[in-house]
């Protein structure tokens, strides 16, 4: 047989090979974002799709055939409970909720089920890389001369580059005042200026970047707004306090000033008319008495 030519050296082998050559016109066709470097995009915490086409064969005869996934070269067995993580569709594999752990390398086998059973006939790799998120963590107040700390949480394989932005000023390394700082191996994810002034309060930005958001011309960027008190500021509730104080006392010093006043004059002009003449009546009876 010509199939002995083919490295079959049992009976039970020409059979698998014999099977094998008329399977082999069947073939996978991935289904990529990047053709070129065989890669597919995910977007975390969202619901991500797989997809190996059976091509080479009509419909019916593509019925015949079955998908199974590989990550990282190990068997993907479907969720059966919650929370369902992996399902198999046809020749889709859907990710729901994806994580950084789902950023991996996939491989989808042709498998099919005739006897003797055969391994696999065709397989493909899919490179996955995940897309650049981000988000500002920041206490939001500062004091004037106090140290402003800014945190710019990223995630994202491979590991986004970050830069910083504050008005017209873009930061991808420290500059006078302005420290940038590495965090949990991501450089550039720390923002600090020491000391702090009246001009750092506005709008700071973080961008993240990768080849995945290059490749999508997406711009990941969160910002927040930074205010900076001044010094005094936690003084200026108490002055007012002791100025209304001030205020209230003179008020209040004020009007008794004037109501004790007003009731000397009251008792100045209430007096009765007797008590005005009684030292007439006194000259009267000594003239009596001469």
């Amino acid at each position: 047989m010509k199939y002995i030519k083919m490295d079959c050296r049992s009976t039970l082998i020409v059979v698998l090979c014999f099977v094998s050559t008329a399977l082999a016109e069947a073939e996978l066709e991935p289904i990529f974002d990047n053709p070129s470097e065989h890669v597919r995009y995910f977007q975390y915490k969202d619901t991500n799709v797989l997809q190996c086409n059976i091509t080479g064969v009509s419909p019916e005869k593509a019925q015949e055939y079955s998908i199974k996934w590989l990550k990282n070269d190990e068997v993907l067995v479907p969720s059966k409970e919650e929370p369902i993580r992996y399902v198999y569709e046809g020749n889709k594999l859907i990710i729901h909720k994806t994580r950084d752990e789902d950023i991996a390398v996939y491989t989808c086998l042709l498998v099919t089920h005739s006897e003797p059973p055969i391994k696999w006939l065709s397989r493909a790799e899919i490179k996955t890389e995940g897309i650049p998120t981000a988000k500002i963590v920041s206490q939001g107040t500062f004091i004037e001369g106090q140290k402003i700390h800014l945190e710019c949480l990223v995630t994202g394989k491979p590991t986004p580059r970050i830069e910083w932005k504050f008005g017209n000023t873009t930061y991808s390394y420290s500059m006078g005042r302005v420290r940038l700082l590495p965090k949990n191996k991501i450089p550039n994810a720390v923002l600090e200026i020491e000391p702090s002034s009246m001009s750092d309060r506005g709008d700071f930005t973080c961008s993240a970047a990768n080849t995945a958001s290059e490749f999508l011309n997406l711009v990941v960027e969160a910002s927040t707004f930074v205010r900076v008190k001044d010094k005094l500021a936690a003084l200026w509730p108490f002055i007012g306090i002791c100025a209304e104080v001030v205020v209230l006392c003179a008020i209040i010093f004020i009007y008794e000033r004037k109501r004790n006043k007003a009731e000397l004059d009251e008792s100045d002009t209430d007096q009765s008319p007797e008590q005005k003449n009684t030292p007439d009546h006194g000259k009267e009876s000594v003239r009596q008495r001469k």
